[in-house]
């Protein structure tokens, strides 16, 4: 009799591990997706805000391509595809800002800032220099 309560015991512990797992192994793979797709979005936007269309064009229409196949393969249930092209979207539009700084400040030039407005001095102006260049 002992025997057969533990037996018992064991079933349902077994079942109820069993359940709790089946259910809440289908909500992963939505929310997962969503907040990928999410978050590559946000990059894309983040990449067209730099201009990524004109200095990084690969990167910008790969990444958009992606996140539209993403946004497809969520709205068909798959989606352990739609996170992967998720990833790839939001790795491109990484790559595509980083390519749209970088293009933008190689054409902008060196920097017109002088040298040692950069770095100021570490010790204060002495009182005699202060009233050299307040006498006129």
């Amino acid at each position: 009799m002992r025997m057969q309560r533990e037996i018992a015991k064991r079933l349902i512990v077994y079942f109820t591990f069993l359940f709790i797992t089946v259910a809440f192994s289908g909500c992963v793979g939505p929310i997962w997706s969503a907040a990928l797709i999410v978050d590559a979005d946000s990059n894309f936007k983040a990449a067209r805000t730099v201009e990524a269309e004109k200095y990084a064009p690969y990167e910008y229409y790969k990444a958009e391509e992606y996140l539209h196949k993403a946004r497809q393969k969520q709205a068909y249930g798959q989606f352990e595809r739609a996170v992967d092209y998720a990833k790839i979207a939001k790795d491109m539009a990484i790559l595509a800002q980083k390519k749209s700084h970088d293009a933008k400040a190689s054409e902008s030039g060196p920097s017109t800032i002088p040298q040692n407005s950069l770095n100021p001095p570490a010790t204060s102006p002495s009182k005699e220099n202060v009233e050299q260049i307040n006498t006129p």
